[in-house]
């Protein structure tokens, strides 16, 4: 089981009903102590073992008095985060994230925009089974949906015809969203396909919804394009990235104040309340639109993408301006040695995601990250970027050397 700013682990060994039952006992005693509402959002993803969970939850919050829960079924994580947000009530999902299907967990959403976590689990929960039986089914809420669109388009601005390609995702809850597009962005055809054939927009999204991939012209959309685009169609003065995103950022936008936040959206949410930042966006494709909806809202890129596209034409050339690699490998390292080789060529090293090596040649700038996955075991995140284009070839070759 991994517990940080969520939970998640083995359904049945460790993800259970006793561990639901737990949970909505603790969740009760805060909300209690902390005087908030009584009354929760609770929503699912498309795991088979999602409703039975959600099912336990509920059973045991609802043994106690003046207690509501609005079972909002099937749908994405940010749109239980907006819902908790603008109506101030908690949020819980029923989710291990990207995880495979055998996988669940949980998260909590507080109407601040924060998490909440309970971290002491005993290793043999022994729960009171709850006297109140409530049994979910895995439904969709089409009205839901559809608000959370003309939301979004009520910041968007877009007038040509677009056809967007809808890639493997039915067992995304991001699915039924997709294909609604059209319901509420008349100008915009959806269509369902297997895998990439032309050079027209595709979409792809992960299981519960919290991120996205765009793909143009055959390729998927680098984060630091996307960010390009998000800051080119916006007026933010205070952005946080991990420090895993391409420093050319910073020379393209002098005016942007730049804090470096850890991976983890537990460490945005904290760092959009210590710094009030705009806009927050990681590598792996999640994105904090702060200023516009308080939270996590990655479907907004899209359609920030088509209206950049709208407006410049320039799509394809802006991912020849970054100089970067990104790599993940699954196999035990010795980092030491790696370290000690990095030392030796020069590379100073900070510890903040992980670790970060860095060099200066001249007026060039050469940069490593190594940073293990806290739910992968063995997975190594590498993030290899240099601010010409005649260092990274070279540098790329030394880290899969280091690699062997």
């Amino acid at each position: 089981m991994r517990i940080e700013y969520d939970i998640r682990g083995l359904y049945k060994k460790e993800i259970n009903e006793d561990l639901m039952y737990f949970l909505a006992n603790k969740l009760l005693n805060y909300l209690k102590k902390k005087k908030l509402p009584l009354e929760i959002y609770l929503g699912i993803d498309t795991r088979k073992s999602s409703p039975y969970l959600a099912s336990a939850f509920t059973s045991k919050f609802l043994e106690y008095p003046k207690t509501k829960v609005n079972y909002l079924g099937i749908l994405p994580s940010p749109i239980l985060y907006y819902l908790s947000i603008k109506n101030k009530k908690v949020g819980v999902m029923i989710t291990a994230s990207h995880l495979p299907s055998h996988y669940n967990g949980i998260k909590f959403i507080l109407p601040s925009g924060g998490s909440w976590i309970y971290k002491n689990i005993p290793q043999n929960l022994k729960v009171k089974k709850p006297t109140v039986k409530i049994s979910y089914k895995p439904i969709y809420q089409k009205s839901i949906f559809t608000e959370y669109l003309y939301e979004i388009q009520k910041r968007i601005a877009i007038k040509e015809k677009i056809n967007i390609k809808i890639l493997k995702s039915e067992k995304s809850v991001n699915y039924q969203l997709f294909q609604l597009i059209p319901l509420v962005f008349k100008n915009i055809k959806v269509t369902k396909i297997n895998k990439i054939k032309d050079d027209s927009f595709h979409l792809k999204s992960d299981i519960d919804g919290d991120r996205i991939e765009i793909y143009y012209n055959k390729h998927l959309l680098l984060p630091e394009v996307l960010l390009y685009i998000i800051l080119k169609l916006s007026n933010y003065e205070k952005v946080g990235i991990p420090i895993t995103m391409h420093k050319k950022i910073f020379d393209l936008f002098p005016e942007i104040k730049f804090y470096f936040v850890k991976t983890g959206h537990s460490n945005f949410k904290s760092a959009y309340q210590k710094y009030k930042l705009d806009f927050g966006m990681e590598p792996s494709y999640h994105f904090y639109f702060f200023k516009d909806f308080q939270t996590e809202t990655p479907l907004f890129v899209l359609f920030k993408v088509l209206e950049y596209n709208e407006k410049f034409k320039d799509l394809k050339d802006l991912g020849k301006i970054f100089y970067l690699k990104r790599m993940e490998i699954k196999k035990k390292i010795d980092f030491s040695k790696i370290k000690d080789n990095l030392m030796k060529d020069g590379f100073k090293i900070k510890f903040f995601d992980d670790f970060y090596f860095y060099k200066k040649i001249e007026n060039n700038y050469l940069a490593i990250n190594f940073r293990q996955s806290k739910t992968e075991q063995n997975v190594w995140r590498i993030f290899i970027e240099t601010s010409e284009a005649k260092h990274l070839k070279n540098l790329i070759k030394k880290v899969k050397y280091l690699l062997k």
